[in-house]
């Protein structure tokens, strides 16, 4: 069938083709994926950006091809994920910009179009590389340009430049030395030709009625067309892929990339005046975050851990089947998180309205600084749903099964934004995804997720693992002493009458988190000393049944308090903590500063 026009309604139906034919094949990506970084997602990465796109222009599917066209940039640069997601999402944007005022376009309109394309990707990047998912969209590009000199067939000019995709996608690994060694060709440049292949399929098969009835939630990924690729992190200089979409008025890209260009690598600054999604590959996040900051709007901030994906996708933490998450509440040493490979989703902390990443963005220090200046009181946010959806997808496909553990349900939303991202993906991939409410948080919930970590290690079965799990959440407590109750006044934990009273007498309190998951307070005393030792006995007399028992401690920029601490447990109960540490902001931001927290853990 011969197709002399473009309208919005057949590039929405080529666009959502496009997405299909790469959500099918997306595993298959991340299996092949070396270049710029071996980390195992550029599938997911692309797979989410036209998802984005697909899901979107739904709406606008009957109106002009410039308003379609403008619809498919927006969602693809608020979707857009990784290097190649952010190329692509410029790629769109370019094409949006040459299909200004059309309705309907002619082979030689969609021709300049596709030039304005191809420019706007290079760019997007401050230092372009040849061999990538830039080089075939050139190529194609180029093919594009000079066919529809020659012909007025959208079905004859997109068949024969698929063509010349793909003899471009089997050049790049003559052209990056990283894709010729590992024997593969770039996971970027496929993807963009099984979206093509996609568009191609449908114009010439006409499927009009499947593509309009395409769920995309239902989509499923093909077999793996090959081997996962053996490849070392000595690769992987920039240890952070960070992300984030930035919107305000008069934005300048240039400006942006300046300041970041010296921060890292694989730097793409991509859309408009007013939508700037920026991607880079980093070894300090909050260090990238701060030099924008006052660029615009920061939303959907995302950093993933490069390495540990590599872990996940090649050597798959050393041969286990069952990842490990846990949130960013969990006050547990990095030298802990890497021997188990526990994941970590972070929480949202927000300062004066501006949005940190908890660990990420922020770290205990500064946040015990900023605490002391703050205008008002900091707030927490859960993980939303979606971005556990994001990270369960990454892990599913790593992974027969997950075990995400949790801060306290009582105390966050967290534990229902995880449940309800369990049961999206669980049902879409029929991978087992057990959610566990920890009843706890910070040290102790750290304590738990090392004795879930040595679960898994040693080889035991998910439902071992999960008994094992809720034993150790039976058998632990946690106490908490604090040298001021003004930031328990500060957060509604405490009355400003009691607190008065408390100042009055120079007392604080010792304050337990319930085997139901709530906080209650045990007793008071003196600040100092005095409350120090009514925790120890108050501890020693609601674990003394406990067998084995094992502690760890955290402090709220006190370390001298839980050296004391740490100093009379070796004494009492001739034992030494498992670790010492300051506190996550989760625990932090309520008890203040002066604040020390012991977790008992026993059989």
């Amino acid at each position: 069938m011969k197709i002399h026009y473009l309208n919005g309604r057949r590039l929405y139906r080529a666009m959502k083709a496009g997405a299909r034919g790469l959500l099918r094949k997306h595993q298959h990506l991340n299996d092949i994926n070396v270049f710029p970084v071996p980390d195992g997602d550029t599938g997911t990465n692309m797979a989410s950006t036209v998802q984005k796109i697909a899901s979107e222009i739904d709406s606008t599917k009957y109106q002009s091809i410039e308003n379609v066209s403008e619809k498919i940039a927006i969602s693809a640069l608020e979707g857009a994920r990784g290097n190649s997601g952010a190329i692509l999402a410029q790629f769109f944007q370019g094409l949006a910009e040459g299909l200004e005022g059309k309705v309907r376009i002619s082979t030689e309109h969609f021709a300049e179009a596709v030039k304005q394309a191809i420019d706007r990707s290079y760019d997007a990047l401050s230092n372009p590389k040849e061999g990538t998912i830039l080089s075939v969209i050139k190529d194609w590009g180029k093919h594009i340009q000079e066919k529809a000199k020659e012909t007025n067939d959208f079905t004859e000019l997109l068949k024969s430049s698929l063509v010349a995709a793909k003899e471009s996608l089997k050049n790049t690994p003559k052209k990056l030395k990283v894709l010729q060694k590992a024997g593969v060709v770039d996971a970027g440049a496929q993807g963009f030709v099984y979206m093509l292949e996609g568009i191609t399929q449908f114009i010439d098969s006409g499927a009009i009625r499947e593509i309009e009835n395409f769920n995309l939630s239902e989509t499923t990924t093909q077999p793996n067309e090959g081997a996962t690729i053996a490849y070392s992190t000595d690769s992987i200089t920039y240890r952070y892929c960070t992300e984030f979409f930035l919107s305000g008025e008069n934005i300048s890209r240039d400006e942006i990339r300046k300041k970041l260009e010296p921060m890292g690598d694989s730097l793409i600054v991509a859309g408009s005046s007013s939508r700037v999604r920026v991607h880079i590959h980093t070894n300090d996040p909050r260090q990238v975050f701060n030099a924008v900051r006052t660029d615009g709007e920061i939303r959907q901030q995302k950093v993933d851990d490069m390495r540990q994906q590599h872990t996940d996708s090649r050597g798959n933490a050393a041969k286990s089947t069952i990842a490990l998450l846990t949130d960013t509440s969990c006050d547990l040493p990095e030298s802990f998180l890497r021997e188990y490979n526990i994941h970590v989703i972070p929480i949202r902390v927000f300062f004066d309205g501006v949005e940190f990443l908890d660990k990420i963005t922020i770290f205990p220090e500064e946040f015990y600084e900023r605490l002391k200046k703050a205008k008002s009181f900091p707030k927490t946010s859960q993980p939303t749903p979606q971005d556990f959806v994001r990270i369960y997808q990454q892990l599913t496909n790593q992974y027969e099964a997950v075990i995400s553990i949790h801060l306290a349900g009582k105390l966050s939303g967290t534990l229902q934004a995880a449940e309800r991202a369990a049961k999206e993906v669980s049902e879409k991939t029929g991978k087992k995804i057990v959610v566990i409410d920890s009843r706890n948080t910070s040290v102790g919930l750290g304590l738990i997720m090392i004795e879930a970590g040595k679960a898994i290690k040693a080889g035991k079965a998910l439902d071992e693992v999960v008994q094992i799990v809720e034993n150790s959440i039976d058998h632990l407590r946690i106490f908490v002493s604090t040298d001021t109750v003004k930031y328990l006044v500060m957060g509604g934990r405490v009355s400003k009458g009691k607190g008065f009273l408390a100042n009055l007498f120079d007392l604080v309190p010792v304050i337990t988190v319930t085997p139901e998951g709530t906080t209650r307070k045990l007793g008071t005393a003196k600040k100092g000393i005095p409350v120090r030792e009514k925790l120890l006995k108050l501890m020693d007399k609601q674990t003394r049944l406990y067998e084995n028992r094992k502690f760890a401690i955290v402090h709220v920029a006190a370390p001298e308090i839980a050296e004391w601490y740490a100093k009379q447990i070796e004494e009492i109960f001739g034992k030494r903590a498992e670790f010492i540490m300051e506190a996550s902001p989760a625990l932090g931001a309520h008890a203040g500063p002066g604040a020390a927290a012991i977790a008992v853990l026993g059989t």
